[in-house]
Formats: C-alpha cells, sequence, structure tokens
C-alpha cells in the first residue's frame, strides 16, 4: 500500500499487517480495496447509521473486490492471506463505516474457526460461499446470565433418539439481518456422554432461527445486533465446530488474534481525528476556523497522540500474533484502542463546538461508536479482569518459585 496515501499514525499498523505479503498483486489488491471503500462505503455510512440497517450497496461492492475471502484458501476461491490481512482489512472500512466494519470482523471470526475447526462438510460447504461473500457469518456467544468465560450458557445442544436438537436464546448477536450461517455456542447434553460447550453451525434459512429483535443501539447502530432465537433445531455431528467439549478452547483461541472490536476502535479513533481537524480549520461546509484557539490547538496536539499511540499499540499486537501470551496482548490492545476511541472522541466533541453534536457532521456518530467499541464482546470489564489474572498468576507464580528457592 503506498505510503502517500496513509496518515503518518496509520503506517506502522499497515505494515505489521502487510508484513510478509511482498506480492505486488496483493499489494494492488489493498490499493482497490480502498478505493472501493471510499467510492462504495463512505458515501452509505450516514444511512447505514440513521437507517440502522447494512448497506446492500456496499456489502455488494465489497463481495466484488473478494472482500470476503481475505483468509479462503485459494482452492475456495479466496485470497488466501491470513488474519493479519483481515485485521487490516477491517481497520479500512471502520474508518469509514464502523458498522460494517464489526458485520465484517464477526465474519472473518467464523472464516478463521472453520479453516480451523470445521468439520470436512462445513469446509466444503461453506468455504466458497465465505469467499465469494453469498454467506456471511456471524457468531452467537454472549446470554443474558452466562457469566464469566461464558460457563453458565443455557443454550442446550440435547441428544435424543432422533439425533441432536439445539434450543436457546442468544443476545447481542451482530450481523443477523445479512448472515446465512452462525456459529452457536451451546452446551452439549449428549446421551449418556460427558457434556461440555461446543460451538455449533446454524444455517439461518432453518425455519427454528429467528430474529425478534434488534437493538435500538446508540452506536455501532447499523450493526444488525439483535436476539437470535433456536427452536427444534435439528443438527448433526457434521455441524460440530469441533469436538464437544472444546467450546471454551475456541473462545480462547477466538482471543489469540487481534480481529476483536479493538480493530473498529482503531478506524474511529483515525476517523474523529480527521473530521475534527476538517472542522477545526474550517475546511468542512459549514465550519470556521478555531486553530488559533489554544485550548483546540492543544486538545488536537493531544488526540493525535493519542490515536498514534493507540496505532502503535495495535502494531505491536497483530507482529506478536504467535506467542504465548497473545490472548492477553490482543485482550490489552481491545482495552488500550477502545479506551483512546472514547477519549479522543469525547475530547474533540469539545474542541469543535456546537456543529459537533449536530447529526449532518460525522463526528457525533464517531463519539457514538467509540462508545460502543467498548461494550462490544469481549466487553472491557471482563478483559480488565483477564489482564489483572494474568498479573497475579505471575506475581504469585515468583512468589511461589521464590518461597521454594529460599
Amino acid at each position: 500500500m503506498e505510503q502517500s496515501r496513509l496518515h503518518s499514525y496509520r503506517i506502522p499498523f499497515v505494515q505489521a499487517c502487510l508484513a510478509g505479503l511482498s506480492d505486488d498483486a496483493a499489494q494492488a489488491w489493498f490499493r482497490e480495496v480502498e478505493d472501493v471503500i471510499d467510492d462504495s462505503v463512505a458515501p452509505h455510512a450516514e444511512a447505514v447509521d440513521r437507517d440502522a440497517f447494512a448497506s446492500v450497496e456496499a456489502l455488494d461492492a465489497l463481495r466484488h473486490v473478494g472482500v470476503f475471502g481475505v483468509q479462503v484458501p485459494r482452492r475456495f476461491g479466496g485470497l488466501g492471506l491470513d488474519d493479519r490481512a483481515a485485521a487490516l482489512v477491517v481497520e479500512q472500512v471502520a474508518r469509514r463505516c464502523a458498522s460494517t466494519a464489526a458485520v465484517l470482523m464477526f465474519h472473518y471470526q467464523v472464516v478463521r474457526r472453520t479453516l480451523t475447526h470445521g468439520s470436512r462438510a462445513q469446509r466444503d460447504d461453506d468455504l466458497a460461499a465465505f469467499a465469494s461473500g453469498e454467506r456471511i457469518a456471524a457468531s452467537a456467544w454472549t446470554e443474558a446470565a452466562s457469566g464469566k468465560g461464558k460457563r453458565n450458557v443455557a443454550t442446550v445442544l440435547r441428544q435424543t433418539g432422533k439425533g441432536w436438537q439445539l434450543e436457546g436464546e442468544k443476545t447481542f448477536c451482530t450481523g443477523l439481518p445479512v448472515a446465512a450461517v452462525v456459529h452457536v455456542l451451546a452446551k452439549a447434553e449428549p446421551a449418556g456422554g460427558s457434556d461440555g460447550s461446543v460451538f455449533v453451525r446454524v444455517d439461518t434459512k432453518d425455519p427454528g432461527v429467528n430474529y425478534p429483535q434488534l437493538y435500538p443501539l446508540l452506536g455501532l447502530r447499523g450493526s444488525g445486533t439483535g436476539t437470535l432465537t433456536l427452536r427444534a433445531i435439528p443438527v448433526t455431528d457434521a455441524d460440530l465446530v469441533g469436538p464437544i467439549g472444546s467450546g471454551g478452547a475456541l473462545m480462547r483461541e477466538n482471543h489469540q488474534v487481534c480481529l476483536n472490536p479493538g480493530l473498529l476502535a482503531l478506524g474511529v479513533a483515525g476517523a474523529a481525528l480527521d473530521t475534527a481537524l476538517g472542522m477545526c480549520t474550517g475546511q468542512l461546509p459549514g465550519t470556521v476556523d478555531r486553530v488559533s484557539n489554544d485550548t483546540v490547538r492543544r486538545t488536537l496536539a493531544q488526540a493525535a497522540v493519542q490515536v498514534e499511540s493507540a496505532y502503535l499499540y495495535g502494531a505491536h499486537a497483530v507482529s506478536r500474533g504467535n506467542t504465548s501470551q497473545a490472548h492477553v496482548l490482543t485482550s490489552k490492545f481491545k482495552l488500550a484502542a477502545t479506551a483512546a476511541a472514547q477519549q479522543v472522541a469525547t475530547e474533540l466533541m469539545a474542541a469543535v463546538g456546537s456543529r459537533g453534536f449536530v447529526a449532518s457532521f460525522p463526528l457525533e456518530r464517531h463519539f457514538r461508536d467509540a462508545q460502543a467499541t467498548s461494550l462490544m464482546g469481549p466487553a472491557n470489564d471482563v478483559i480488565t479482569d483477564r489482564i489483572a489474572d494474568d498479573l497475579t498468576a505471575g506475581r504469585r507464580n515468583d512468589l511461589t518459585t521464590s518461597g521454594a528457592m529460599s
């Protein structure tokens, strides 16, 4: 990707995502994606937010250039790139429309899970359709009282004399109106066997699948997030994503790469800074030059440093994805990026003055989207707990080792 087209704060992150991609064709593809985002995603962002629904035109344009098949091997019609490349695409889209980027991010999570743990039938049936964008995928983990680590999942995969049957209700599932496939986390209850959590592939065309409620969200309004109900869904062994009892391990694997809402936060933070600069310099229609104001200048400078720091953390997390502490590092990235987006957007709203609260300017949308990224799973309070557990576990181990040596 040409550095002349990049804001300087993005360069380390983009370089980390493209590490190892020396193929000129791959580089050219990312330039094409940037053009598509500018021409076909950005113009619909306001309507996506206002109407709380994904843009058909934007999704079709992304399909046309193969965005949904970034990680899918070439033999299935995909681009055969990696999770780092997928992370860059999410960030690129989030700079223009965070709601659309959220749908894409969860799709990539399912593609990754299908590649590593899907049955042969799932790979043969889904991967080509994922690559073409014919099928968009979503995940369903959360429940009202599932608790830390989703240990109290009430959605049940029960084995009867007629086979497996799935029943339950999931909340805060993103991308429901456009999803053709959903990976559902359930508690398996096999007849006469050991129970445990497991992911199940569900076709949304099944008559027992419904989404009775899409939430009127404050931010990420066009992400299609709502409640998913599952009633008497027939399931075969080929629909299981990994063996029974593997649900927890697959959730942990999901946290080992940066395909999390921190990417949305990066894009939102950068977009907020760019918009505020345009407003404060009077370059956007209906705005006036405010850069002679010391408070405005100070706020813009501090915001620039915060945005650059968040992108640097993102570059660090993306490049360290193969370490044993990757799940903790990606959690720290999500916490850092979402905190930066919230603070930057809040402070810039004050810097631009009353026009920041006018919906005809995108800054108020960035402000709302920034708040949503911290709540999107894994929520920041859960992440904070995970980081604290890692810190204190290391301290306890140090003390135990020290005591044994004394």
